[in-house]
């Protein structure tokens, strides 16, 4: 019953929480096991909650033990579906510690459960997979060894992709995997289980990185980022493409481009990236951003938008302030919170999301309770409690709007006083996209020569 509460407000607040989730998959998520669902992990409890909301069934995790701190968490955490495994890199563990864990998961997945795990045992906000370890594998073979792989279990590995992992109202790419089918391992389970064991987990790597960015160090990943700011919009307004699948591809395509360049040609590599650090160096110092330069088709702004965006927010100060004054405590505040208790981006937005579902309904409802108290009508109530989310929405529309139009005022005063300054950075602009632009087309050309 918890779990089942907990899962239907988690739907909700996800929704509220997210600006755009996307489920790319082949098929309908099965709605029984054996099933073991396997993902990357770069957004700690954010990342259960994304996954059971995906399915109609209840859904078991395997959760580190440390997080089973006390009765009470104990106790909740279990009502929660959490089954805890013991690691050595959290102290000291008895001998045998995880037989009972791995037995529960044996019996669950036998009885047609569906269980959740995250091979890289611990969470990291990188885009990159860490090694896996060999836990889902074996728990996947020992459950189909204990019904003679008669019946089938299946892995289904799920890629999480978040836009902007610590921000509100981002986006959020899940693909999902064509299953891997467990008993295809029996024979070779049977003759060596731990070759067995590597085989399955390499599949289970295999299968994540071809559905997440997976870059191969921090060096990479910052290069992606900044080839990314540069050129990724150019790329994706010449294609009309505006979806996170589009995005993902473009990213992944980034990713395998610079793994050939590095290859075949490291030299192109290292002088593309002292271009892009400069420009972005000398857009950083100048307090402004690459898109102040461009509109999304590519065109410059130089105030272009100027009077619409003038005009709108003329028009909408009222809406803003109304949003502003009835949202502001039960938005701020969750973020206070998340500063106040972490410095690590991955635990950001789980605490953002978990601390806004309480803050929002209390505020919403001490402000509905005072328009009663004061009106008396219930119709003024209903109308008020609409336009509570619809004005906080607004609000940070509004905002993002006034932002474009600072940048727009400041880029505009740069270029009067520092007229040659700024020619010189969209000139520069405009031949890292020509140079990264002859680099897509050299990519493409190779890898269409393949065979």
């Amino acid at each position: 019953m918890v779990y089942f509460i907990l899962k239907l407000i988690f739907r909700v607040a996800l929704r509220v929480f997210y600006r755009k989730i996307e489920v790319k998959q082949a098929a309908p998520l099965p709605d029984k096991g054996p099933l073991l669902l396997v993902a990357n992990h770069p957004n700690t409890f954010m990342d259960p909650i994304v996954i059971a909301s995906l399915l109609k069934q209840e859904v078991y995790f395997i959760a580190k033990s440390t997080v089973f701190s006390s009765p009470f968490r104990k106790w909740l955490l279990q009502k929660m579906n959490l089954i805890p495994v013991y690691r050595r890199e959290d102290g000291p563990v008895v001998a045998g510690a995880n037989d009972n864990t791995f037995e529960k998961c044996y019996k669950f997945l036998n009885a047609q459960g569906t269980l959740l795990i995250f091979p890289e045992g611990n969470s990291f906000n990188e885009r990159r997979l860490r090694p896996l370890k060999t836990g889902a594998a074996r728990i996947a073979l020992g459950a189909a060894a204990r019904l003679n792989f008669t019946q089938e279990v299946r892995i289904i590995p799920i890629g999480l992709n978040y836009l902007e992992p610590t921000r509100f109202r981002s986006k959020l790419l899940i693909n999902v995997a064509p299953p891997i089918e467990v008993n295809r391992l029996a024979a070779g389970y049977q003759q060596d289980a731990g070759k067995a064991f590597h085989a399955l987990t390499n599949q289970i790597r295999a299968a994540l990185e071809a559905n997440i960015i997976h870059t191969h160090s921090h060096v990479d990943d910052e290069l992606v980022y900044q080839v990314e700011t540069v050129f990724k919009k150019h790329v994706l307004a010449a294609n009309e493409a505006n979806n996170s699948e589009q995005e993902f591809q473009l990213t992944q395509r980034i990713v395998a481009s610079l793994a050939y360049f590095k290859k075949h040609n490291p030299e192109k590599v290292m002088a593309i990236q002292r271009k892009l650090s400069a420009y972005l160096q000398q857009i950083r110092e100048l307090n402004l951003q690459d898109t102040v330069f461009y509109s999304s088709t590519g065109r410059r702004h130089l105030g272009k938008w100027l009077l619409a965006s003038g005009l709108f927010l003329l028009i909408g100060l009222p809406l803003y302030l109304f949003g502003l004054i009835t949202n502001y405590l039960p938005y701020i505040i969750p973020a206070k919170v998340a500063n106040a208790l972490t410095e690590e981006a991955e635990f950001i937005s789980p605490i953002l999301l978990t601390t806004g579902i309480f803050t929002f309904p209390i505020f919403y409802g001490v402000e509905l309770y005072l328009v009663w108290y004061v009106t008396h009508s219930w119709l003024l109530v209903f109308l008020f409690f609409i336009c509570l989310p619809i004005a906080g929405f607004f609000v940070l529309h509004y905002y993002k709007q006034l932002q474009n139009i600072r940048a727009n005022l400041r880029l505009q005063t740069l270029f009067f006083n520092e007229r040659k300054l700024i020619n010189t950075l969209i000139r520069q602009r405009e031949e890292l996209l020509a140079e990264l632009e002859l680099a897509r087309q050299e990519y493409l050309q190779k890898v269409q020569q393949v065979p």
